[in-house]
Parts: structure tokens; sequence; C-alpha cells
């Protein structure tokens, strides 16, 4: 598959494809969403799913994979990966991509409109795509922070148990957690939410955190994981 990766950018894939802890079923989805002044949008997600018309490849030993749509616009594209002062994130190197005419209401904008310069540039991703990836190894670590905090009455974390519905990271790392109890009546209905709030804050990049704590739908077993019900014999 003509969609290439740089060192640089396989070692940031792979580094996040270990910190969230995603297996060998893991790919790198990449996609086009909509253009801008260099060329289009990108979309780029770390996923065990993959669809029957995926166009499939491999680069730098990570699974790349396209939607058939976006696969004729990202033909030839290589990727690579800066952090520098200018910005964070992943760069397209992309054949296809146009740079779309700066405005101008003098007579040079009708020559620019007529003739758009192809794009041998290289167009940094903004901070949607970049922290699409960043935010799920934060979110590993949010996960792996919310188990070692145990339910009172039930010798089994709260992640594991269920009790986390929601949780959803802010491009500027400020994090909101809906989770719940096993019941409304549990005496730790006032000093849960401020120690899942106090742990998550621990976590390193997290900048501030928000615990709402919510009823519907109702906790049942279900909601544990196996690991869980194996731990109490139920499974």
């Amino acid at each position: 598959m003509p969609i290439t990766l740089t060192e640089i950018a396989a070692a940031e894939i792979k580094k996040i494809l270990k910190d969230q802890g995603m297996g060998e079923k893991a790919v790198l989805r990449v996609g086009i969403k909509g253009r801008n002044a260099q060329g289009f949008n990108y979309l780029l997600d770390l996923t065990e799913v993959r669809h029957e018309d995926d166009v499939v490849g491999q680069s730098m030993e990570i699974t790349v994979v396209a939607d058939p749509m976006s696969f004729p616009s990202l033909d030839g594209t290589e990727i690579d990966f800066r952090d520098a002062p200018s910005g964070r994130g992943f760069v397209f190197k992309n054949p296809h991509a146009v740079k779309l005419p700066v405005n101008s209401s003098g007579p040079a904008a009708s020559t620019a409109a007529a003739a758009p310069s192809a794009a041998s540039a290289e167009a940094i991703t903004g901070t949607t795509i970049t922290d699409a990836l960043q935010n799920k190894a934060l979110e590993a670590s949010i996960v792996e922070k919310l188990r070692t905090i145990f339910d009172p009455e039930i010798p089994v974390n709260i992640y594991d148990l269920g009790l986390i519905y929601r949780i959803d990271i802010s491009a500027e790392k400020e994090v909101t957690v809906d989770m719940t109890l096993t019941a409304p009546g549990c005496p730790v209905a006032g000093s849960m939410p401020p120690a899942v709030q106090k742990a998550v804050e621990s976590v390193e990049d997290v900048k501030m955190a928000k615990v709402n704590l919510v009823w519907e739908p109702a906790w049942s077993k279900d909601r544990m994981s196996d690991a869980a019900l194996l731990q109490l014999g139920l499974l």
C-alpha cells in the first residue's frame, strides 16, 4: 500500500499502541475529512475495527488501512511526525494535495485561482488529529489509575466493576468522568467521586478533572468485566 510511515512517525504510533495496551489486531486508519488551505484535512485513528472494503497495507511493521473513498487522495502519501516549537503533530507529504489560493482583492487573485499550485509542501495536521491519538494513550493511563480504586463492599476495582460510564478528554487535557455506584444508597456516594477526581488529576498530563455521579442506566452485574466476574467466581 503506497501510504508509508517514516521511522519517527512509526515510533510515535508504536509508543501510543504500547501505552494503550492495544494488541496485534490494532491498525492505523488514515482518511480524508474535507479540505483546508494546505489541501486536505486528515483523519488518523488507532482501532481494531476493519471493514471489508478497506485498502490494507503495511509500513514499518504497522498495518495501515484506508477507506476506498479516501484512498485515491492518499495514494503515495508519506506520514511523518514533528515535535518542534512551531507545532507538534503528524506531517503528511501528499502528492495529491493542492494548496488553495490566498484570497486577494487585487488582479492577481484570478490568476492564482486559475492555476493553484501543487502541494509539494508539507502540511502539519491540526491538534484534533494529534490529540485523537494522544488522548487514547492518556485514557489508558487514566483507566490504569481507576483500577487502583476499589468498591468498599465488593473486592473489585471500580473500572472492572463497570462503575465508569464515560471518560471524555478535551484538547486542553481536561477530563470529564461519568460514573455510578452499585446503588443510590451506597455509603460512599459522597466520598467516591472526589476520590476518583483526585486519582484522575494525579495522572500526568491531565490538567483538571470533573466527576459526574449518574444513575441512568442503573448499574447491574452485566456491566462487570470478565476479569471481575472471574475474580468473584461468577464466570
